[in-house]
């Protein structure tokens, strides 16, 4: 099933179990122009919808979020993943090794 939002907004450069690598589209992509015009940016949202979607996850529970710094378009990311006594971290990082987010939630298999 294709997300509408996610469809076209980033190509995978890398993927194992503990990271993802990639590169977002650019500002012509619709989330972009209306997230927000003349100052584009990933949602908070969609950084987490993006990493489900990929790894075939429902989220269950958002236990805490930290967005440091915004993520614009055509930037490279990469999420790091690791379990916690809660459920699991999902850290983003920028091309410089800048964490950009940090979550930490609980979901499941599709």
């Amino acid at each position: 099933m294709t997300n509408i939002l996610t469809d076209g907004l980033y190509e995978i450069i890398s993927l194992d179990k503990e990271a993802v690598e990639l590169q977002l589209s650019d500002a012509s992509h619709p989330v972009f122009k209306a997230h927000f015009e003349n100052n584009p940016l990933l949602p908070g949202f969609l950084q987490l919808d993006i990493i489900a979607e990929i790894l075939d996850k429902e989220v269950e529970a958002i236990i805490n979020t930290k967005f440091m710094k915004p993520i614009l378009p055509g930037m490279c990311i990469k999420y790091l993943l690791s379990k916690t006594k809660r459920g699991q971290r999902v850290q983003i990082f920028d091309r410089e090794s800048n964490t950009v987010s940090d979550m930490r939630i609980s979901w499941q298999d599709r």
